[in-house]
């Protein structure tokens, strides 16, 4: 395994240190087929961030998720009230961390200074880091809402130095996403890439310089 010589990490915060899955839960009380609804749901998620920054038509993380709910209620053809359509919504509120996260980060947080740099709205990550028992392990919650364009922009990624006044080849950023991997490296991050499905990277740019499995592995990676 590759040794990182890093001084801060940041990390993505959806599908990373969360797992969007578990928003598939909520999804379960009105799609006969709750993963796929779900599925469908975070591809049109991100799909409308990297829309809304190319026309620089920004609209925050929130309203994005509501628009992509809407489309995914549209493509499988359900009628939902306005309760459930509240109870998804919710549901972003209230993430699941993955089983491994809880026991690295205090060990992290020891050695390095931490961050959160997420697509999220603020009050999305402030509340789903809270609801997780999260917040204390990171110093700052950097949300693209500050710049107003989503990753994979440089300008987005540039909040982790000017905040943790590091500069950015010193810090390694941590993200599950292939898009956020390509766009991270090319900003200039060390990156690392948890590929927890054994997918295959984007062939768009510089691969990350180590990847790993899960949480565990990243900590024996920066030992």
């Amino acid at each position: 395994m590759v040794k990182l010589n890093i001084q801060g990490i940041a990390f993505d915060m959806y599908g990373t240190v969360v797992d969007v899955g578990a928003v598939a839960e909520a999804c379960k009380a009105i799609a006969p087929d709750a993963v796929a609804f779900n599925n469908q749901w975070r591809a049109k998620q991100l799909e409308y961030t990297f829309l809304r920054s190319t026309m620089g038509k920004y609209q925050d993380f929130w309203k994005v998720s509501e628009q992509a709910l809407e489309f995914t209620v549209r493509r499988f053809d359900l009628s939902i009230s306005p309760g459930q359509r509240k109870r998804l919504m919710e549901a972003w509120l209230d993430p699941t961390p993955y089983p491994d996260v809880a026991g690295i980060l205090p060990r992290l947080k020891e050695r390095y200074p931490l961050a959160i740099l997420s697509n999220g709205s603020p009050n999305m990550l402030k509340t789903g880091l809270d609801r997780a028992a999260l917040r204390p392990h990171f110093r700052w919650v950097l949300s693209a809402d500050t710049v107003r364009i989503y990753k994979p922009s440089p300008r987005v990624y540039q909040l982790a130095p000017r905040a943790m006044k590091l500069q950015k080849q010193h810090i390694l950023f941590v993200s599950s996403n292939s898009f956020d991997v390509v766009g991270a490296k090319g900003f200039g991050f060390r990156v690392c890439w948890i590929n927890r499905a054994g997918a295959p990277l984007d062939p768009l740019g510089p691969r990350p310089d180590v990847t790993v499995k899960n949480f565990d592995e990243l900590g024996a990676a920066v030992k």
